[in-house]
């Protein structure tokens, strides 16, 4: 299990009808930013995310249903993830994981964002 933090929320980061986050380490671009959950993360090159596992923001819990190709390498490299909320994957994406249930969670600053 591993813990990050989020440090920011971009104003343009949050739609309900997109049923999207993007997160981006500190190091995201200034063209991203806007758009992207920013999180800090201790040792995330050990981060290696399967599905079955689970991801918790805050307290609240999603089930993993897929993991691209390149989730855990953008993951590990640069703390970057994108989540869909969907419960049947279509069109995977190949940098991003889908979680159910198909809902987004409420995200703060400061909250506590759970990798297991």
């Amino acid at each position: 299990m591993h813990q990050g933090k989020v440090i920011a929320i971009g104003q343009e980061a949050i739609d309900e009808n997109e049923k999207i986050l993007i997160f981006f380490g500190k190091g995201v671009t200034d063209g991203l930013r806007p758009y992207s959950v920013i999180q800090e993360i201790e040792q995330a090159e050990d981060i290696e995310l399967a599905v079955g596992g689970t991801i918790l923001f805050g307290e609240q819990e999603y089930h993993i249903m897929y993991v691209g190709h390149l989730a855990n390498q953008n993951l590990q490299t640069i703390q970057h993830i994108s989540f869909v909320f969907s419960e049947v994957p279509t069109d995977k994406l190949s940098s991003s994981v889908y979680l159910t249930p198909a809902t987004l969670p409420e995200i703060t600053e400061g909250m506590t964002i759970t990798y297991s």
